[in-house]
Formats: structure tokens, sequence, C-alpha cells
């Protein structure tokens, strides 16, 4: 009898230490705080930069001038556009680039200028919060004969013109003749830097945005026989 309540109050005791023992763990989230588990971080993913020089489009005339929005003028010959004399002409390139310093380069021939005051221009229409850009040449003169001293002219500007840095703007003499040149449009931030056969032309800058358009980009002439053989547009 002495053993049996002996073992009665052992089994008792062991029945009591489990239940504070489940009290005790009970108390550290019942009535109270759980411990805080630590909040992820988030990282939003970086874009990777493209290098510069990348070519990001490059024309193909192959398969005709459907998606090119060609005014009324442009047409295939052989591997090249040309142009008939009329005004208002506009090849709008059928890519814009989703970067903001890039190059637009077109390979080009002026064959024949029609009557005086014939220009070629690379140009960017002007976008909300983005004002867009005109480059090449002006004043195409038909003959060789340069009365007064005058002469064909290039230059970079923007547009609109009241939102350009007069101090940044340039304009210089030049005379394309009917060779073959390179026209290279270099837009990096705000400005806009007119080259011709890797020489350094003309600059303009906007004061009233920080990052130039990004197109539509078009090529627009006027009055002239223009042939183009390439169009590229890569990074800066």
């Amino acid at each position: 009898m002495h053993n049996f309540s002996k073992r009665i109050t052992i089994l008792m005791s062991i029945v009591m230490i489990a239940f504070l023992s489940f009290c005790v763990a009970s108390c550290g989230t019942i009535g109270g705080t759980a411990p805080a588990k630590p909040t992820p971080v988030l990282r939003r993913p970086t874009a990777t930069p493209v290098p510069a020089g990348t070519l990001l489009y490059e024309s193909n005339w192959s398969l005709g001038l459907d998606h090119w929005h060609a005014s009324p003028g442009w047409k295939i010959l052989g591997k090249n556009l040309q142009t008939e004399p009329m005004d208002n002409l506009s090849l709008t390139i059928p890519y814009q680039p989703r970067v903001s310093n890039y190059a637009v380069e077109a390979r080009l021939q002026i064959v024949h200028v029609a009557s005086n005051g014939g220009s070629v221009l690379i140009s960017a229409d002007r976008q909300p919060n983005k004002d867009g850009y005109r480059a090449g040449i002006l004043n195409l003169l038909q003959t060789d004969v340069r009365p007064n001293g005058s002469h064909p002219q290039v230059q970079a500007y923007i547009d609109p013109s009241g939102s350009m840095d007069r101090g940044s703007f340039e304009t210089m003499d030049y005379e394309p003749g009917t060779q073959w040149h390179t026209f290279r449009v270099e837009v990096s931030g705000a400005r806009a830097s007119l080259l011709i056969d890797d020489r350094s032309i003309s600059d303009a800058l906007s004061i009233k945005t920080d990052t130039l358009s990004d197109g539509p980009i078009r090529i627009i002439g006027s009055k002239v026989i223009l042939r183009l053989s390439s169009i590229r547009i890569t990074t800066l």
C-alpha cells in the first residue's frame, strides 16, 4: 500500500511538471507578442546599360516602304532610295530608340538641286516634356554661282527654337557637291550635335528639357533629288 501511494505521488508530480511546462510555453504566444519575422528586402532589378556603339536599327528597303510612312516622291532605285525634286519630302524611320543617348546616321547623296533654297534634314518631333531637334543642310543653291558670297549652311537646332541656348547655336558654310556623305546626329541628354563625314559641325542645346525627343525620327527634304543608301541608329 505504501509503494502504491508513492507511485501515485510520483505520477502526479510528472503530470504537474508537464502541465506547468505547457503553460509557460503558451504564455509566449497567447496574450503576448510573437517574435517578429525578418522582413525580406525587395530589390528592384536594375537596367543593364547598353554598350556604346550598339546597333539598334538598320534600314532595309528590300521589303518596300510600307512601314516607312513615306510622303509622295520617294522610290526604291536598286539598293537605294531616291526622291523626286519636290517640296515637303518626308520619310519616317519605323523605329524609336528607348535610350536617351543615341546617334542617327544617314549615308546620302544630293544628286541635284532643283531650285534655290533646297534642304536635307534629320529631325525628331517634339514630345511632351521633350524638345525636338533638326540638323542638316539648308539653303542649297541650284548653280555654282554664289551671288553676294552666299553658300548653303549646315547646322543643328532645337525645336521649338525658343528652347534653344543661343550660345550653343552654330552655323557653317558647306558645299556638299554630288559626292556621298555621312550625316550623323548625336543626341546626348539635352544636346544635339551634327557631324558630317566624322567632322563635328554644329551643336544645339535645349534649356527647357533634360532630354531630347526619341522620335518619330524623319529624313526631310525639299527641292532636291536625294539618294539614300542606309540609315542606322546606334547607342552613344
